[in-house]
């Protein structure tokens, strides 16, 4: 499959399908296009689908702090868009999604948008989230800022993995979270921070498209805090809850991921 120059990175993308409805999945911060073959092979095969690897990730060019890393994500997103495209966000994925939404606006025909991180919103409207988000996050933050890239991935699994405890993942699953730990940092600015300013009042309310929300029942508290605040904003949304799954659940539960999209695109 390609790997080509956009943004002045070398990116890694998968076509699969030949249906004439483009798809752009998005995939999550430590994650790769590869991780959405299991969710591809429960939906439609009359469509396209085309996913790509995020800068640092998977077999896109390594990331050396090249710039705003959520803005040259965003912006090697566009270049795939020639036609008005479905979106599927997961997680950080999601948060490109929006922003593609607001930019791009006549290129986006729907959004999927699977326990997106814009935990800013959910900052905004009820500070208090944040304080208890910070408190349960200071074993992450003490073991980063001591250089400790082991303790931050084993913390940060730990609210945001895929419900398996660190002593049970393979030794090569928690070397490549150990790897990619830095890019949570690297993204963080539109995640907890609001460098974009998504939760600007107003910001989300030009978004007129269909948009799927969903999420898990095992997930971390501030998500379907942050899928509220979403619902709050936008025009035109419905909701899924996933019974069991966590915050990884396109990957854990992909057909009952699949099963939820399906209905969302009959339905718009």
């Amino acid at each position: 499959m390609p790997l080509e120059m956009k943004e002045n990175l070398l990116t890694y993308w998968t076509i699969t399908g030949r249906g004439h409805q483009n798809v752009l999945l998005l995939h999550c911060t430590m994650g790769y296009s590869g991780a959405w073959k299991a969710l591809i092979e429960n939906l439609p095969c009359d469509r396209r689908f085309l996913a790509f690897d995020l800068p640092g990730h998977g077999k896109s060019e390594p990331w050396l702090d090249q710039g705003d890393f959520h803005t040259i994500s965003t912006n090697i997103a566009k270049s795939f868009l020639k036609h008005p495209t479905d979106l599927i966000g997961h997680s950080y994925g999601g948060t490109i999604a929006v922003r593609l939404a607001l930019e791009v606006p006549e290129m986006v025909r729907s959004m999927v948008l699977i326990e997106p991180v814009l935990l800013n919103l959910a900052f905004r409207d009820d500070p208090s989230l944040k304080t208890k988000y910070e408190k349960e996050h200071r074993a992450f933050e003490d073991a980063w800022r001591l250089g400790d890239f082991e303790g931050a991935a084993q913390a940060f699994s730990k609210h945001w993995g895929d419900g398996s405890k660190w002593k049970d993942l393979p030794r090569r699953v928690k070397d490549l979270m150990i790897q990619k730990i830095p890019m949570i940092k690297a993204g963080e600015h539109n995640v907890v921070g609001d460098h974009y300013g998504f939760s600007e009042l107003g910001r989300l309310s030009s978004i007129q498209i269909p948009v799927l929300l969903m999420e898990g029942t095992k997930t971390h508290n501030s998500i379907p805090a942050t899928n509220s605040s979403i619902q709050r904003r936008l025009k035109d949304t419905s909701r899924v809850i996933v019974e069991g799954a966590g915050h990884m659940l396109p990957i854990t539960h992909p057909k009952k991921t699949a099963e939820a999209i399906k209905s969302f695109w009959r339905s718009i």
